[in-house]
């Protein structure tokens, strides 16, 4: 490998670094939401495949075991700062083939491909979703991030079209390449114990968000408990942002617990232990929680969100609208239909981590140098 910047601090391991096809930056491992989850799942595939790949977390070079276990991050000013600074007479030092922005944010240095991950153009279809500044700055900067790659991975068909629509990408910029999930089949045990929970719920799991449509679950949800009288909501996951009624709301409603923020290994106790997963989003660009849910063999209800049509259908209940009286007709009905589990599962194992991870290296390969 070639002399390093005198900035960049490389971290002790028995594993060499080698040189790299590509750099990835990799700030946004300390994201919970789905970027997070998204980088962490494609450096496990990278791990598994030994792929000439290297990543960059503020000043370091780490190998993409070592960024898994990383935990110095910085804030989220500095991350800014970071991908956008220093990095390019870093990456050129390096001399990779393709620099990779997976989180739709960042610059890499002139002369060297791009490659930028783009999961949803919620901010393009309704800036109201977001607080002012966010939905400012997202539509700022990642329009900007997106124009400039010389190639826009997205996660979905229906992303393919709104790239071209939103962002005007050529469409020979673009290519898709569906998320992952790793197993979510574990014991439901810890879940349980810890927010003492009795008997059966049905689940949501994700941040707590306007386009995750949580104020119509709750009237379905109001409709589904005259029926199931013993049945609770579990809402797993942190709160984002919203009207201040709403978390009241959450908090106030009889048979619903709110979880907060869940580590991963109790994430997967909770969805496992759910007789149903219920994602009522009203626009997603791909949306993981019902594919983790099918990999534990626990059924799903979505609502007719065209990504969601798109990876689902035939394996998920989708509701006819993204009303409360549609939403709570199709959890009834799934309710009370019998589930394949096997079926679930195997249709979650088609979306490996090592299958995303190589479809990515192909990409790279394709537009690297």
């Amino acid at each position: 490998m070639q002399a390093v910047h005198a900035e960049l601090k490389y971290k002790s391991t028995d594993r060499p670094i080698c040189p790299a096809t590509a750099v990835i930056y990799a700030d946004s491992l300390s994201n919970r939401g789905g970027t997070g989850v998204y980088l962490k799942r494609l450096l496990e595939g990278f791990h598994q495949c030994n792929a000439p790949v290297v990543t960059i977390i503020g000043n370091e070079l780490l190998t993409p075991a070592q960024a898994l276990t990383y935990e110095h991050f910085a804030g989220s000013i500095r991350k800014v700062i970071n991908e956008n600074s220093f990095r390019s007479s870093v990456t050129e030092s390096i001399s990779p083939s393709i620099v990779h922005l997976p989180a739709f944010s960042g610059r890499a240095p002139r002369g060297v491909p791009c490659a930028v991950t783009v999961h949803d153009l919620a901010f393009c279809r309704n800036p109201s979703w977001f607080p002012l500044l966010r939905s400012i700055y997202y539509r700022l900067q990642f329009r900007n991030a997106a124009r400039k790659a010389d190639v826009v991975m997205v996660d979905s068909e229906s992303m393919v079209i709104e790239a071209r629509k939103y962002l005007g990408i050529e469409e020979d910029r673009i290519r898709r390449v569906y998320l992952s999930t790793d197993s979510f089949l574990t014991n439901p045990d810890a879940f349980q114990k810890t927010f003492s929970l009795q008997g059966r719920y049905i689940v949501f799991a994700g941040t707590i968000e306007p386009r995750k449509n949580i104020s119509a679950l709750l009237d379905s949800w109001e409709i589904v408990r005259r029926t199931h009288t013993d049945l609770q909501l579990v809402i797993a996951g942190r709160w984002g942002w919203g009207p201040a009624a709403l978390r009241r709301r959450l908090s106030d409603t009889q048979g619903v617990l709110l979880t907060g923020p869940l580590s991963e290994t109790m994430l997967k106790s909770c969805i496992c232990g759910a007789k149903l997963l219920v994602y009522p989003s009203l626009y997603e660009g791909f949306g993981l929680p019902p594919l983790e849910a099918a990999s534990a063999g626990v059924p799903s209800v979505v609502t007719p969100a065209s990504a969601l049509k798109e990876i689902y259908s035939g394996i998920s209940l989708i509701a006819e609208g993204f009303d409360s009286d549609s939403i709570a007709e199709s959890i009834l009905q799934s309710l009370e239909s019998e589930h394949n589990t096997e079926v679930l599962r195997d249709f979650a194992s088609g979306f490996s981590i090592e299958r995303m991870a190589r479809e990515v290296l192909k990409v790279y390969e394709e537009f690297g140098t």
